[in-house]
Formats: C-alpha cells, structure tokens, sequence
C-alpha cells in the first residue's frame, strides 16, 4: 500500500498532466498549425465521433464537458471543412445527429500521426522501452483509479 504523501505527489502530477491537455485544447482556435486541418479542441469531437459513432449535438457538449453553443460553433467549423456531417434524428426530427466523414476520419489520422511525431520530438532522450514500460504502468493506474468511488461535490457551509 503506498503513503498518503505518495497519492498527494500522483494527484499533483495527475493535475499537471490534465491542465497540458486542456491547455492544448483551449489554444485559440484560429488556423491550425502543422500538416492537418485539425485544431486540438477540433480533435476531441472527432476522436468522440470515430470512437463512439453519430451522436446529438448534447451528448458530445456533455462529453466534453462544453456550453451548447461552444460545441455547436465547433461542429459548424468542422462541417464546413467537410470533417463532419449532420442529418435530422430519425428518433425525433427536431434533433441532428453528427456524424464523421471519410475526410474526418482521415484528418483525424493525420491529426494523431503529427501529434504521435511532435510526442516523440519531445521525448528525444527516452527509449522506446522506458516508454513502454510507463504505457503499461498508466494503463494499470488507470484500472485501479477506475475502482475508485465517483467523487462527492460539497455542500457549501453558510
């Protein structure tokens, strides 16, 4: 079993890994840089789509953990760049599915390369194995945090 002060330090390289990630998606959402036609924020939305298939446009600000009206300037900008489409829900016409394209599907390849090489830029010093081996330790953690109980939101005291 390991010490609270070793949980403390994991928590607190957890966040940091978190906050690079949503710092990334955050950029400004101007034209992207390298090789794709994918912007960071873009990418999450298509990776949701190629994962988890057509969905409302609520499902994927749920899952994403964005307003309405952010995922849904996100989804006009990918649409008009052909990376995704929208058609009515059969279930209820009022609602859209979006849906990815073949040309979504292969941005977001090309978007997942150009980020696998620029990880790999940056990890120059490292070996192939020392990386594997940290792989399968994240992978382990994130079963056994799996396991942990969802956590409880405080009730304000006043």
């Amino acid at each position: 079993m390991i010490s609270t002060s070793t949980a403390a330090d994991l928590i607190e390289v957890i966040r940091d890994v978190v906050a690079l990630g949503r710092a990334a998606r955050q950029a400004p959402e101007g034209e992207p840089g390298g090789p794709c036609a994918v912007h960071h924020a873009q990418a999450g939305v298509l990776v949701l789509l190629h994962e988890e298939g057509e969905q409302r446009l609520g499902r994927l600000a749920g899952s994403l953990e964005l307003d309405a009206s952010v995922i849904s300037r996100r989804v006009a900008v990918l649409e008009e760049s052909g990376l995704v489409v929208r058609r009515p829900d059969p279930d209820d016409r009022r609602a859209q599915l979006v849906g990815l394209t073949d040309q979504g599907a292969e941005a977001l390849r090309c978007y997942r390369t150009a980020r696998a090489e620029e990880v790999a830029a940056a990890l120059t010093d490292r070996e192939d194995a020392d990386v594997a081996t940290l792989v399968a330790g994240l992978r382990g953690l994130l079963t056994d945090l799996s396991r942990m109980p969802a956590p409880r939101h405080r009730t304000p005291v006043g």
